[in-house]
């Protein structure tokens, strides 16, 4: 008789405690890596938003700013000086028992340097341009306006203002000579700084320094306004992030909130001083 052979009996092997807490180890650390990448881009993608709405949010309010101060001091071109209009002595009223007469610029500067500064422009109507900064025709709520066929009419607006300033939740507002209730430009506004650079003599477009609303002698003086803008962010991913102050002076943000400083300056077209 032959002998068969008899196979072993199969065993069944598995893991070992150390085998499976390493496993467990190295599984633990694939998924914090992901969770610590997920949440970097996270917050990359959150900054980016940011910054891209700050961006946003200067340019539109440097665009308004802009039209307004270039636009300031505007009187029509006429050699007879009709009285339908005014002359820019300050004694000549302007037909609004709010604005008695005739300007171009005025600024309020904030209490101390710590607050937002204030910014009122104003010119005249004509054909081509009589809206303030929102957009709205003066006069309108209380039945009269500027009547753009017949510049002479006795009901006419003679003076359009725009008034900027920031309310005490960061918010840019202006209020327009078509409308008494300020209306929001941009939010998230931290600092609304003015500076105004002034020549050294009256019709001299060159400008010998920049000063504040307080040290302004005669605001006829005024050839470009620099302003400043600080925006701050809405998300708070970004901790310890450091900005440079309207000031010139670096600072430290403790709130995870991305700043962001923008400059912008401005001439004034109408030269008030040279005449």
């Amino acid at each position: 008789m032959s002998r068969k052979s008899i196979a072993p009996e199969s065993r069944q092997a598995g893991f070992t405690l150390v085998e499976f807490l390493v496993a467990l180890i190295i599984g633990m650390l694939v998924v914090l890596a992901a969770i610590a990448t997920m949440l970097g881009t996270r917050s990359t993608a959150m900054t980016g938003d940011d910054v891209n709405a700050l961006n946003q949010s200067s340019a539109l309010a440097f665009r308004l700013l802009g039209q307004q101060i270039r636009q300031a001091g505007y009187i029509p071109i006429d050699a007879t000086e009709p009285l339908y209009y005014f002359s820019v002595s300050p004694g000549k009223g302007t037909n609004l028992t709010g604005e008695p007469a005739f300007f171009a610029i005025r600024g309020v500067e904030s209490p101390g340097g710590a607050e937002n500064d204030r910014l009122k422009l104003g010119y005249a109507p004509n054909p081509d341009y009589f809206k303030d900064c929102l957009g709205q025709e003066p006069g309108r709520a209380s039945g009269g306006g500027y009547d753009a066929a017949d510049p002479a009419a006795s009901g006419n607006a003679r003076l359009i203002t725009s008034e900027f300033s920031v309310d005490n939740k960061g918010v840019l507002r202006c209020r327009g000579s078509g409308n008494a209730t300020p209306q929001p430009v941009i939010d998230g506004v931290e600092r609304f700084d003015v500076m105004y650079g002034v020549n050294a003599r009256a019709g001299s477009q060159q400008v010998v320094r920049y000063v504040t609303a307080d040290d302004v002698a005669d605001f006829n003086s005024v050839r470009t306004v620099r302003i400043c803008l600080q925006l701050v962010g809405t998300s708070k991913s970004n901790p310890g992030g450091s900005h440079t102050d309207c000031n010139g002076e670096s600072r430290t943000g403790s709130d995870g909130r991305l700043r962001r400083v923008y400059t912008a300056v401005f001439s004034l077209r109408n030269d008030l001083g040279a005449l």
